[in-house]
């Protein structure tokens, strides 16, 4: 993309593509977001060529944003350092608070390229909550035999189950109420 203008229309696709996924779930088509931004479908096939890209450039999007409110965590100066920790696990920006991340267990078999993408920025980005964690086993908010690497390991785990199977789905909950369950009940093992 080399204008500004399709800068502008990518994000305002993407922005638009959040909002129908969060209305129709994955099985959205591109005639649905054309109509929801009242533009041509060919418009829109002059930035994704396919719902796939279109949908692994969202996954990239979506993560990108995430670990923007990750790093606000890490540079709040007001928040104890236990509090920095669950505000980092727990990071979601406002204008994902409501993308509905119980959808995506389906793209496992629809979208096996947008699933694995997934898993892949699930798994990836911890070395500045490992640092947060490690700070806190040296200053005693952190149990000091706790072990990170398995603390890791089980968040990644969880985190990857919500999108492997329909749990948040059959249990009524968002994506954000699972995150908090989850990092509510591993910090709470580790914390001094």
């Amino acid at each position: 993309m080399g204008t500004g203008s399709d800068n502008e229309l990518r994000l305002k696709i993407l922005l638009s593509t959040i909002d129908v996924f969060n209305d129709l779930g994955i099985r959205f088509t591109m005639d649905d977001i054309a109509s929801y931004m009242k533009i041509s479908k060919k418009t829109i096939y002059t930035v994704y060529k396919s719902k796939n890209e279109l949908m692994l450039d969202m996954v990239d999007y979506i993560f990108d944003n995430i670990a923007i409110s990750k790093q606000e965590t890490i540079n709040n100066s007001e928040c104890s350092l236990s509090d920095k920790i669950k505000m980092h696990l727990t990071a979601m920006p406002d204008a994902f608070e409501n993308v509905n991340f119980a959808e995506l267990f389906q793209l496992k078999d629809k979208y096996p390229e947008v699933y694995q993408k997934v898993k892949g920025r699930l798994d990836s980005g911890w070395g500045p909550a490992i640092h947060l964690l490690m700070l806190g086993k040296e200053q005693g908010v952190i149990k000091p035999d706790a072990n990170i690497l398995v603390f890791k390991m089980m968040m990644e785990t969880s985190l990857s189950a919500f999108f492997e199977n329909d749990i948040l789905k059959k249990s009524g909950l968002t994506y954000r109420e699972g995150l908090d369950i989850v990092v509510d009940i591993l910090l709470n093992g580790i914390m001094a």
